[in-house]
């Protein structure tokens, strides 16, 4: 089973957080399974859902539910450590960010993101390949970096015309609309912001160009070696294009770079297909999506790349042993 991490980096200023809590940070980290040496390792890799706990924790245990949108108001393009390195290669806001998007790996291989035009509106998203508990704290967390990440590189505020958010508005939503000065949609089909997509021809400030090839050499060789394996490198770029509505054997080898056949022999050497990793995806979207939203199941069954809701429908029931409309209906 795949092992999801994540960079310790996304923990700074947790500590101070604390302190205006009046709490001890180091009981809270303990209790998520960490240690308090991650605090001052950011480039260290800990895992995703020890991560996510550890939000959660402090979110209950400090009766602070926006815990996520406090924390991102101190973090900007630094936190993402290496990988804010793309930024300074792109000539416009547009091409840094979708550079962010594609090397998210190296980050974490936990999230997927992308960014999206249509009809002069720009769609960031931002999603994870696992749901363990907390989860939603980390998505909020991030949705507020990603705005940060944008202002800071693109030099200019961003006027967002709205949030939207899987998970339901528990007690955030006030937090969540002040945070943001825009309506946060709840329940939604996505995690993302929506802006003016104008905004990303902004021209920005670029490196000196011979500094760029070292940058590329250091982005391939550190995606290569925090690879587990091909089928763990398939299964985050078949998430990411899934995003952008599709995924097929021919695109993913594309991006990969390796020869379709050659693609399919070494999945096939670690005991998997195309196929199985598409329906590993599918599985995982799906339960999310008719447990946690209220999108109707036609929608669902677009958004998986199905098409019709019979064959949807038949494919949840083999997942899961029940009807995707019996699985709502019971909220399970």
């Amino acid at each position: 089973m795949e092992r999801y991490y994540h960079r310790a980096g996304s923990l700074k200023d947790l500590q101070q957080l604390a302190r205006q809590r009046g709490t001890d940070l180091g009981a809270a980290v303990g209790a998520a399974g960490l240690s308090m040496s991650c605090l001052s390792r950011p480039d260290e890799r800990i895992e995703f859902a020890r991560l996510c706990a550890l939000l959660d924790h402090c979110a209950l245990a400090w009766e602070m539910p926006d815990l996520a949108l406090r924390l991102a108001s101190y973090q900007q393009l630094e936190i993402l450590g290496p990988l804010g390195l793309v930024t300074r290669m792109a000539p416009d806001l547009r091409g840094a960010v979708h550079a962010i998007t594609e090397n998210m790996v190296i980050h974490s291989n936990a999230v997927i993101a992308r960014v999206t035009e249509e009809g002069g509106v720009a769609t960031a998203v931002i999603d994870t390949l696992t749901e363990p508990p907390g989860v939603g704290h980390f998505i909020l967390l991030s949705l507020g970096v990603a705005r940060n990440v944008i202002e800071r590189v693109g030099d200019a505020p961003l006027d967002l015309i709205e949030v939207s958010l899987r998970q339901e508005a528990g007690l955030i939503r006030a937090a969540a609309e002040t945070w943001f000065h825009c309506p946060v949609s709840f329940g939604a089909e996505q995690n993302a912001l929506h802006f003016d997509a104008a905004i990303l021809d902004r021209r920005i400030a670029q490196s000196d160009e011979a500094y760029h090839a070292i940058i590329r050499r250091y982005f391939t060789a550190t995606r290569l070696e925090g690879a587990d394996s091909i089928a763990a490198t398939a299964r985050h770029e078949i998430a990411r294009q899934m995003e952008f509505g599709s995924c097929t054997l021919d695109s993913l080898a594309t991006q990969l770079r390796i020869e379709p056949r050659g693609l399919q022999r070494r999945l096939k050497q670690e005991g998997t297909s195309f196929t199985a990793l598409m329906d590993d995806w599918r599985r995982t979207r799906a339960l999310s999506l008719v447990t946690a939203t209220r999108l109707p199941l036609s929608q669902i069954t677009l958004a998986l790349g199905f098409s019709d809701p019979s064959v949807f429908s038949r494919a949840y029931q083999r997942w899961y042993g029940q009807s995707s409309r019996a699985a709502r209906q019971r909220g399970e």
